[in-house]
This record gives structure tokens, C-alpha cells and sequence, in this order.
């Protein structure tokens, strides 16, 4: 095999809660991340050596993206002699999608399949971590309870039977700017409701149990970015205005997302979103098979 062609997935964080914040600087997190529909594309050709070509970020250095990163602990974790990498992007930055991380992973995976490579998955797991919270959760299936910094997956079962609709306005939220706030926030005032895991979904759900438990969703980091851009407030409004029945921010932002039944035609919704520079996609959750 010379060459591997992969689709990886964005993901949503149904909920997350942000525990807290570590002597190392990490905060951990109780979340519930879905992989969804929404692919950027990647093909993996051996080499001599590790390339990139994005063509999206001509000017991006390739020591500063998360593909060429994760090639590179590869190489010191097993033995290749190199892959050229080549990225179309397709999941928006700075929206809390994940897409920098999924391309990570996938170039994980894909390198397992193009070099057949055989890695102690405890180690793989730790190391992706140190290089990204939400690469663990992209070499798993998709569907997992996820805690510590990210490294902590849990796999866990319940109903697909939904579709998603993403709406990115035309700005990107900053992480790291969005922790600190959040800490200057909580600044002695941290409450237990903060520091409890929810543990919501520990066995398989039921498409009627699942629908209830989504109304106790929540996302901690929305009080500190909706504070900053009120329109992800109305979009968020709207989107449960309009039939979802659980409607958020993923991650940090600055995607937020409506969950609809599948009966709820949203191709004309996704339409009255789609007005100026916003992104908007249509999406379903995805499986994935696990990485190693």
C-alpha cells in the first residue's frame, strides 16, 4: 500500500462541563463529544521524509499544524521513514469543531494502515494527549465520555437518530482566552455544581431517554463567550426557536449547534441561517471504528 485516503470528522461536545484547573495549567473536564459529518480530507503517501501540503494555509509553518505534529510523534514512537501529507480543509478553525485535533488523529490512523504499524495504545493515548486534549477521543468510536484533559475516554452507546445543524459566524473564539476568563470568573466562587462530573449517560440510551437527558445539557464556556459575542446567545435562541431539541456551543466556540429529530425537514433552516458570512452545514453523528 502506498497511498491511504481519509475523511477525518468534526465532533460536538454535547455538553461539557470545565472541572478544575490543574497545577500544570490544564483544566480537567467532564464532556460528552459526538463525531459527526462534517470531514476535512487527507491523503498519506509514503516518503522519504514528513511533508506537508495544505493548500488552504500556504503560509502556515508545517511545524505549527497538528497533522504534521502528530507524523512526528509516530516517527519517534515506531519506525517509517517518512509520509507526504496532503490537507484540503474543510471544518471551519476557531469554532470548537475539533478539526485541527481529527486531522491529528487520522494521520494516526492512517499511518497505522499505511506502514502496518503495531503501537501499545496506552502510550499512543498519552503521548497524542500531550500533543492535543481531543486527539484521544478521534482514535475511539466517536461516541465517548471524555474527562481529565482529554485523555480520559470512556465509549459509550446511544441513539443517532437525529441530524445536526452547525452554524459558524465569521469569527473564531481563542481558547486560551476563553479558560483564563473563565478562571478570573470563577475566582473564589467555585461551586460544587463545577466540580461534579454529571456521569449522565453510563449505559445505552433509548431514543425518548435521550431526547429527555439532552434538556440537562450545558456548556460552562458559554456564560464567558456568549459575554463576548451576544449573537451565539440569539443563534443558540433560534436554533431551539426553530424545533431543536437541544441547541449549544461546542467546545469553546465559535460553532453552536441545533439538534433536530429526523422528522424536522431542516434544509430550508439551514437556508435562513446561511446569510452573510456565516458557515452552515447540515450533519449527522458518525461511528467510527477505533484507531488501533
Amino acid at each position: 500500500m502506498d497511498k491511504v485516503n481519509l475523511k477525518a470528522p468534526a465532533k460536538i461536545n454535547l455538553y461539557l462541563r470545565v472541572l478544575d484547573k490543574r497545577p500544570d495549567g490544564y483544566h480537567n473536564i467532564d464532556s460528552l463529544m459526538q463525531a459527526v459529518s462534517l470531514y476535512d480530507e487527507i491523503t498519506l503517501e509514503r516518503s522519504d521524509k514528513i511533508e506537508l501540503i495544505c493548500a488552504d494555509f500556504d503560509d502556515l509553518p508545517a511545524g505549527d499544524n497538528l497533522a504534521h505534529k502528530a507524523a512526528e510523534l509516530m516517527a519517534g514512537m515506531s519506525n517509517f521513514p517518512g509520509v507526504r501529507i496532503t490537507l484540503k480543509k474543510n471544518i471551519p478553525i476557531g469554532a470548537g469543531l475539533g478539526g485541527g485535533s481529527s486531522d491529528a488523529a487520522f494521520v494516526i490512523r492512517g499511518l497505522i494502515k499505511l506502514y502496518n504499524l503495531r503501537l501499545n495504545n496506552t502510550e499512543l493515548i498519552r503521548k497524542s494527549a500531550a500533543l492535543g486534549a481531543d486527539i484521544p477521543f478521534f482514535l475511539s468510536s466517536g461516541q465517548a465520555l471524555v474527562s481529565g484533559i482529554g485523555d480520559t475516554i470512556e465509549p459509550c452507546h446511544y441513539t443517532g437518530q437525529y441530524r445536526i445543524l452547525i452554524i459558524k459566524p465569521p469569527f473564531a473564539v481563542e481558547t486560551a482566552k476563553a479558560y483564563s476568563e473563565l478562571d478570573r470568573l470563577r475566582s473564589g466562587k467555585l461551586s460544587l455544581t463545577n466540580t461534579k462530573k454529571m456521569a449522565l449517560l453510563q449505559r445505552n440510551i433509548v431514543d425518548q431517554d435521550f431526547v429527555r437527558i439532552a434538556n440537562l445539557f450545558t456548556n460552562d464556556m458559554e456564560e464567558v463567550v456568549f459575554s463576548w459575542h451576544h449573537e451565539l446567545s440569539r443563534l443558540k435562541h433560534s436554533l431551539r426557536q426553530e424545533g431543536a431539541f437541544y441547541a449549544g456551543m461546542s467546545g469553546s466556540g465559535a460553532a453552536v449547534f441545533g439538534l433536530f429529530p429526523l422528522g424536522r425537514g431542516i434544509e430550508k433552516l439551514a437556508k435562513k441561517f446561511n446569510v452573510g458570512r456565516n458557515l452552515v452545514f447540515i450533519c449527522k453523528p458518525e461511528v467510527l471504528l477505533p484507531a488501533n
